[in-house]
């Protein structure tokens, strides 16, 4: 099967709290294969919360024996999964995603013309990381290329099947990209998905690389949150 060295078009997604009346979050994100996209930044209501954050230190894996990869939810995409444990250059990969973002986050940056500031890193947390993963594994498997997956599940039900009780979340999605600083220069280059890395709201991260039979080959998942 043949892949494209790279793709241009990935999709973000932000839910912030009690800003509509029965409105779902949804996305008209981009379109996988060699379309640019849109730029959606789309608000919903959230039964349970979503907004933004950030705070804390950044590129904390501490949290790899966390109960949380005990879950029947989770415990699939688990470094110590019963079956084919979760590949560590994967992992890393993950890592570095979080390595890159905090990066950004330090020296400040400019975000589609607007001026972003330097901002408090982000920690990883095990839930937003479970999330991820489940999601980059899924499309890597099913070959899509989308926020919700075939069943509808969106980003914020996967956060909250993790554990995760949230104010604020969101999530960027890319594939195709064979390193993190690849998805990471695509994402920087598009306004909506460059914010979205950069937001002061936002204080916690999870990282979902995953490579399968998809036509991308490659999906990565950058999952963002501030705890209730």
């Amino acid at each position: 099967m043949l892949r494209p060295a790279q793709i241009v078009c990935c999709a973000l997604l932000i839910c912030l709290t009690n800003c509509g009346d029965d409105e779902g979050p949804t996305s008209d994100g981009g379109t996988a294969g060699t379309d640019t996209g849109s730029d959606p930044s789309v608000t919903g209501d959230a039964s349970d919360g979503s907004s933004e954050g950030s705070d804390s230190e950044g590129s904390d894996t501490s949290s790899a024996n966390d109960p949380v990869w005990d879950s029947a939810y989770c415990q699939p995409v688990a470094d110590n999964r019963p079956v084919n444990p979760w590949p560590g250059d994967w992992g890393s990969r993950e890592q570095e995603l979080l390595d890159l973002v905090n990066a950004l986050r330090a020296q400040g940056t400019t975000c589609g013309g607007t001026p972003m500031p330097a901002v408090n890193p982000l920690t990883m947390n095990p839930s937003l990381h479970c999330a991820a993963r489940v999601h980059s594994i899924d499309m890597a498997t099913r070959d899509y290329f989308s926020h919700d997956n075939p069943e509808g599940e969106s980003p914020f039900d996967r956060m909250q099947k993790a554990g995760y009780s949230f104010m604020a979340a969101g999530e960027n999605i890319a594939a195709g990209m064979t390193t993190a600083a690849d998805a990471m220069d695509t994402w920087e280059q598009s306004p909506g998905h460059c914010q979205n890395m950069m937001s002061p709201d936002y204080t916690e991260f999870g990282g979902g690389f995953a490579e399968g039979e998809g036509q991308f080959g490659s999906y990565w998942t950058q999952t963002f949150g501030r705890p209730l």
